[in-house]
């Protein structure tokens, strides 16, 4: 190989690295546009978080104190997201 060719080459070479380059940019971009939905409700969820974690707590502490209204009111809890799905 001769050293015209192996310019030839390299700047066939950088061409298509340049063209994958673009490529992944474009689709990065409409990866991003795909998911950014189900970004923004990951995000609200993440915010309620503190929240979830003091509830939990709260009904610990009820369960162990009246194990069995905690057990009644688990069940219809579970009875209502079943109507609610359903």
């Amino acid at each position: 190989m001769n050293k015209s060719q192996r310019e030839w080459r390299k700047q066939q070479l950088l061409l298509e690295i340049q063209q994958q380059r673009q490529s992944l940019s474009e689709c990065t971009q409409h990866w991003l546009d795909i998911i950014q939905a189900y970004d923004k409700g990951w995000q609200t969820l993440l915010a309620f978080k503190p929240y979830v974690a003091i509830g939990s707590g709260i009904a610990l502490i009820y369960g162990i104190c009246h194990p069995m209204k905690f057990y009644r009111w688990s069940r219809r809890m579970v009875s209502l997201l079943g109507l609610i799905r359903g």
